[in-house]
Parts: structure tokens; C-alpha cells; sequence
């Protein structure tokens, strides 16, 4: 069988950081990825095998995969997905230099008494952040690289990051996607319980957001609740010489680049929101992100899916969506926490219903 060898696009920009090892992708193979979970809200009952996106595009069902990310989105490049996602928000590791472990309950040992070899299995390492700067650099390299390719003319894309490789990471992507594309360097600023030890206490995070061409990208303003206010308030909207057409008007301030209002799961965060899982991110930071990039069924890639925050707010706010991670733990974690929000939502749908006779 001949080998399928899927170029990659060169990267756009000069580079700028080089490290040992580098090397551009010009070309990935496409593996067979497993993929785990469709989401069918609508429960047509219709599971579609290979999900390539001829197949998919007239009935969409989400998708949820496990695996090593450069081979999922290989797979998706492959499968017709090139150009099609409209916003990708990614949480990479941080190379923070530590292990994120979490205990899960293993399915199917409920009420069983086990050895202590046995118990050790319960704790379960939900992905390692200990790299080397060359080896982490060329991890990001190759995954922008592919990330880049899947992405819309008009789409966007969201990196995560903190002070241990923002200023790195920053430099690749203006490689791989263009300098000029970038728009901003979103700071999010929120409160650490710990005190710093010689030194000013680190409690901002960095959100690196690019567009795939400064020439059209997806972007709905945003607004704030001025300082004194609780919440943004609607005002009246006109009607316009042409016609009924009603736009909602909000008092408040344009969103800027300083998130504050966001505040961490270290501090504050409802029970119902809180997965247990060492990095997971508040929803409202994708809220804002998910609205401010997409529009209503736009396609959400999230390659890092972690406990699926992008999924769950990706599936609230009516988009659809794409998770991957290599950690079957987060895969668990995601599919349940998925099923809960797409039952609430037909029980929502059902109770709007008019009564049957």
C-alpha cells in the first residue's frame, strides 16, 4: 500500500528562535486514531465510522478522540478537515517542571478490597510537564504547524500559556502564523492564595491569540460592566430605516486585553464547575474567547481537551466542536462531564415543547 504522505504548508513568518533539533514539518503520514466518543445530542443513532468531513458536514455529531495529538490531527488534515475549524483554543503544558496527578475511582472495582500494588493504580498521572527547552520548543513547533493548516481563512487561535515559555512560545508562533497576525497578548490576572518568597507573587497567566490572516478574521466585540456595576444592561434597540431588524445594544466597555474579572479555581469556583483536575481553566475565559472568535455552529478544535472546557462551553454556547488528549483520564473526565450538559440541554428543549396529547 503506497504511503499517504499530507504536506504541510511552509511556516509564514522569519524565523526567529532556533533550538536543537529544530525542524519544519514538511510533510505527516496519517495514523489510525481511536476515536472514542460522538456526541449526538439529537440521538439520530446515526454513528458514522471514519469521521470524514464530507460525511460529518450535513450531520454533524462532536467528536472526542484519544491519542497523541500530532497523529489526531494528521488524521483530521486527512479526513478533509483541512480549513474547516473556525477557532482552535488550545492549554498546552506549561514546562513547569512537575507531575499533574489526579485519584480516579477505576470503573468496575467499586467495593473491592486490593492489594497495595493494586491501589497504586488508582492514582493516575494525568499528563507530565518535565521537558527540556529544545525538546518542548520543537513539541510546539510541529503542533502550530498542523494546528495552522486546519484552520479557516477567517479563523482564530487561542494559546494558553504562563511566564515558564509564553515569550518563547510567542516567538514560534510568530513564525509559523505570521507576525503580523498576531492581535493580542490577552493577560489574565487573578488571585493566588500563597504568598511569594523573594520575589513579587506571579498571578497572571498569558493568553497568545492569533488570526490565521490580518485580511478577515472572526471578531464580536465584547463588553464589560463598567467599574460600579454588577452586570451589563440592555438598551433599547432602534429600528432601522430598512426595515424590523432589532441589534442588541449593551452598556458597559469594550473588553480589553486585562481579564480580571476571572477569578481562579485556586480562589472561587461553583462545585458545579469544578472537575478536580489540576489545570483546568475557568469556563467564563472561554466564554469570553468562544464569543468573541466564532459565531453560533462554527467548528471549536481544542487538541489539549484536559477536563473539556472547551467542549462543554463549545456545546452550550451552540458550536460545534473537536477534543483530543493523549490521557485517558481526561478523556473520561470530558465524555461525562459532556453527557451531563447535552442531557440538561434536552431536558431544556423537551420542557419547551408544547404538551402532547
Amino acid at each position: 500500500m503506497a504511503e499517504n504522505k499530507i504536506k504541510i504548508t511552509p511556516a509564514k513568518g522569519r524565523p526567529m528562535l532556533h533550538w536543537v533539533g529544530k525542524k519544519p514539518l514538511d510533510y505527516v503520514k496519517g495514523f489510525p486514531t481511536q476515536l472514542v466518543e460522538v456526541f449526538d445530542p439529537l440521538n439520530n443513532g446515526q454513528r458514522i465510522e471514519t469521521p470524514a468531513y464530507d460525511e460529518l458536514k450535513d450531520n454533524w455529531q462532536n467528536l472526542l478522540f484519544h491519542g497523541d495529538n500530532k497523529d489526531v490531527l494528521a488524521t483530521l488534515l486527512e479526513l478533509g478537515f483541512r480549513g474547516k475549524i473556525d477557532l482552535i483554543y488550545i492549554d498546552p503544558p506549561f514546562s513547569s517542571r512537575a507531575d499533574y496527578v489526579r485519584r480516579v475511582e477505576l470503573r468496575g472495582i467499586k467495593g473491592t478490597e486490593l492489594t497495595n500494588d493494586e491501589a497504586s493504580i488508582l492514582q493516575q498521572t494525568m499528563y507530565f510537564d518535565i521537558w527540556n527547552n529544545d525538546t518542548y520548543l520543537q513539541f510546539m513547533y510541529e503542533r502550530l504547524m498542523l494546528l495552522k493548516e486546519l484552520l479557516a481563512d477567517t479563523g482564530s487561535l487561542y494559546v494558553h500559556l504562563d511566564w515558564h515559555v509564553g515569550h518563547y512560545v510567542k516567538l514560534v508562533m510568530d513564525e509559523v502564523f505570521g507576525q503580523n497576525n498576531l492581535r493580542n497578548e490577552i493577560i489574565w490576572c487573578y488571585e493566588k492564595p500563597r504568598p511569594a518568597e523573594r520575589q513579587f507573587k506571579r498571578n497572571h497567566d498569558v493568553i497568545l491569540y492569533y488570526c490565521k490572516s490580518c485580511e478577515d478574521w472572526t471578531f464580536n466585540v465584547q463588553y464589560v460592566p463598567r467599574k460600579g456595576e454588577d452586570k451589563l444592561t440592555q438598551r433599547r434597540p432602534k429600528t432601522r430605516p430598512e426595515g424590523d431588524i432589532w441589534e442588541p445594544k449593551y452598556e458597559g466597555k469594550i473588553s480589553p486585553d486585562w481579564w480580571v474579572d476571572i477569578p481562579s479555581f485556586a480562589t472561587t469556583m461553583t462545585a458545579k464547575e469544578r472537575m478536580h483536575y489540576d489545570t483546568q481553566k475557568p469556563e467564563k475565559i472561554l466564554e469570553w474567547s468562544i464569543l468573541a472568535s466564532s459565531n453560533p455552529n462554527d467548528l471549536v478544535l481544542d487538541c489539549f481537551i484536559g477536563s473539556g472546557t472547551t467542549a462543554a462551553v463549545a456545546q452550550k454556547l451552540g458550536r460545534r466542536w473537536i477534543g483530543c488528549d493523549i490521557n485517558k483520564g481526561a478523556i473520561q473526565t470530558t465524555s461525562k462531564r459532556l453527557q451531563k450538559i447535552i442531557l440538561e440541554q434536552i431536558k431544556c428543549i423537551v420542557n419547551l415543547l408544547p404538551n402532547q396529547a
